[in-house]
């Protein structure tokens, strides 16, 4: 449940007053300060949820350095970067660098905040899809050497130089941010298989009524939540799962599993059944590991949101969805 929260409660936490853009101008101020600094660099981050872009300065030098997340980090961003994505990263000033995996591009002459702030966000909107209004700023600093630790590749925010710490595992050390290839997990709980004989219709519509009972109780709870904490649910058939939070008003984000969460599930979790996904509203990977959709969080409107959630089970688990769902709640400490 952590890397849920960790993917999706901070994108959403605390909205800013100002626009993105105006946050982002008043952050980028920080860089003008670095000769300051002892033994630190400032860095500036633009981000939609795992997508970043990163800016930051060394003391005593006048260039600044920006990175955009790439699929060597974060495999699944190869999703979010097609080949028109990646031409908009190079007109943009970025290459791609061999070393990190990221999109990297250095400023010799810094442009005014404003203008560097412009850049970070087409970056985000033309390089990855985003939209502007779901743009975070974050800040922080750097150990002012030439290859600063970075977070290990495979994981939440890979490739990605540690300047706020998220706790998400041993640094890098060293320049090269080693590429990670997806395998099986040593242990999962894959469903078992459907009995060979067919359940009968009325044995299959007792099941599925009860689910369905079970997911409207539970995204009501989400709809009807305080802002006194992140609220969870997490609907799960064995590995296969759906999980929804509600980390303020007025918004609740769910997310279908994909085979880059767990890669025991591709030939379950296929590129056509993420097409379909896609075709009912949810982001592809990138934003997190999985696809993504928001919901309003109104009360209101829980029966929609259940519909779109059971058909997206339906289309990602297939029959599956007819084993009994096991519902789980939690709340998190936090806004």
């Amino acid at each position: 449940m952590a890397g849920l929260v960790a993917a999706l409660a901070l994108p959403l936490a605390g909205l800013a007053k100002e626009t993105p853009r105006g946050e982002l101008t008043t952050a980028l101020a920080a860089l003008s300060h670095a000769d300051e600094m002892d033994g630190r660099g400032p860095a500036v981050e633009a981000r939609d949820g795992y997508m970043f872009v990163q800016c930051r300065r060394m003391p005593h030098e006048a260039s600044v350095t920006c990175e955009a997340t790439g699929p060597r980090g974060q495999p699944w961003m190869r999703h979010p970067l097609t080949k028109e994505r990646r031409a908009a990263l190079k007109e943009l000033g970025f290459a791609a660098d061999r070393k990190t995996g990221n999109f990297i591009d250095r400023l010799d002459v810094p442009p005014s905040a404003q203008a560097l702030a412009d850049l970070m966000i087409a970056a985000l909107v033309r390089g990855y899809g985003s939209d502007e209004a779901d743009i975070r700023v974050d800040t922080g600093s750097f150990p002012a050497v030439a290859c600063p630790p970075r977070y290990p590749a495979g994981g939440q925010f890979g490739g990605e130089v540690i300047a706020r710490d998220r706790g998400l595992g041993a640094p890098v050390e060293g320049c090269e941010v080693k590429a990670v290839k997806a395998e099986a997990l040593a242990s999962s709980r894959l469903p078992r298989p459907l009995p060979v004989a067919p359940m009968g219709a009325g044995d299959a519509q007792d099941v599925m009524e009860s689910n369905v009972a079970a997911l409207t109780d539970a995204v009501g709870w989400l709809m009807d939540g305080t802002p006194t904490g992140t609220r969870v649910a997490s609907f799960d058939w064995g590995d296969l799962f759906i999980r929804c939070l509600k980390p303020r008003d007025p918004v609740v984000v769910c997310e279908v599993e994909s085979a880059e969460e767990n890669p025991n599930l591709r030939h379950i979790l296929t590129p056509a059944v993420g097409r379909k996904l896609q075709a009912m509203g949810f982001r592809e990977p990138g934003y997190t590991m999985n696809y993504s959709r928001r919901f309003a969080a109104d009360k209101a409107k829980t029966p929609e949101a259940v519909k779109v959630l059971a058909q997206a089970a339906m289309e990602a688990f297939g029959g599956y969805v007819l084993l009994p769902l096991d519902v789980k709640r939690y709340v998190s400490a936090g806004a």
